[in-house]
């Protein structure tokens, strides 16, 4: 339970820009599969790349309250890297379901499984690696934050 008082309103505010991400994302797959006429491979793909702008913001500066110039090397980089990897994971899902099926909800559903499974673990990486917060009021928790 210590992870929820220490965690509890940024997990929170991360679920947010989550919902934020996952309407931004849909929306622009259902538009490519429907109205473009995209196939399951592009149009992830294009979902992954525009919404990952918004998602990008809103975590650095809502989640994590990341204040001054954004970082390429140290904070765009690495947030297009894991962007990246999920789309790949994503992407491969759905071209194997997009063999068997053209339905654009068994696609959307493909597409929210596969990033749901790397949802957890892209906070962490967030949260300890990019824009880990120390607490400079306990020496204890800040050794261990480092780490």
């Amino acid at each position: 339970m210590r992870f929820f008082a220490d965690h509890g309103e940024k997990v929170m505010r991360y679920c947010g820009v989550s919902v934020v991400n996952v309407i931004v994302g849909q929306s622009i797959l259902a538009a490519c599969l429907e109205l473009f006429g995209m196939g399951g491979v592009s149009s992830q793909f294009t979902s992954a790349m525009i919404s990952a702008v918004p998602a990008y913001i809103l975590s650095r500066r809502w989640v994590w309250k990341q204040q001054g110039p954004d970082s390429f090397r140290s904070e765009v980089l690495p947030f297009w890297m894991m962007a990246i990897v999920g789309l790949a994971f994503a992407a491969s899902m759905i071209a194997i379901v997009d063999r068997y099926t053209e339905s654009t909800i068994v696609l959307m559903a493909t597409s929210l499984g596969s990033y749901g499974v790397v949802w957890v673990a892209k906070y962490f990486v967030l949260d300890r690696l990019m824009w880990a917060v120390t607490h400079h009021d306990d020496p204890a928790r800040a050794a261990v934050e480092t780490v």
